[in-house]
């Protein structure tokens, strides 16, 4: 399994296929990670996660049904680190990638948030991956999450640094 970032953003380019998520940080088939200040000051781990469906919005689960918005648009401000785990090859690996996203959204739909020991906005993020049997697993979880973002994640910029830090 491998959790190499690539490093490509969302293009600018006005003839692309890709909707109004101009200058986001965050690219399509990514994971999006923002602090939760102060708790985040502590402990520099902790923080609130989502996930880029393949047109680039983001889905960021937090105890109510999920909406996709811009990548800019997390519940606790705009991103600061981010891990690109897919480049989207054709169709069927983009509707492949959506599909598992609108599945957890709906079943997440459903769940009580509760941070930490219970279902939160990591676990979702792992049950797509769960779902997808991302890099052959099917056993993500939101430690193993964490700490992928924390110590493999790209901070999206200067700024997304120095919030985090």
């Amino acid at each position: 399994m491998s959790y190499r970032p690539d490093h490509a953003m969302i293009s600018a380019d006005p003839e692309s296929q890709q909707p109004d998520v101009l200058n986001a940080t965050v690219p399509p088939g990514a994971i999006a990670w923002t602090p939760i200040q102060p708790i985040t000051c502590c402990i520099p781990a902790i923080g609130h996660m989502g996930i880029t469906d393949s047109k680039g919005y983001l889905h960021d689960w937090h105890g109510c049904p999920i909406s996709a918005n811009h990548p800019k648009q997390m519940l606790f401000g705009e991103p600061a680190r981010y891990i690109r785990l897919v480049k989207f090859g054709d169709d069927a690996s983009r509707k492949r990638w959506d599909d598992a996203i609108e599945q957890a959204d709906n079943e997440y739909a459903r769940h009580i948030h509760v941070m930490g020991c219970g279902h939160d906005c990591h676990s979702h993020v792992a049950r797509v991956l769960n779902l997808l049997r991302y890099g052959g697993c099917a056993v993500h979880n939101k430690v193993e999450l964490a700490a992928v973002v924390f110590f493999c994640g790209r901070h999206t910029s200067l700024a997304g640094a120095l919030k985090t830090w």
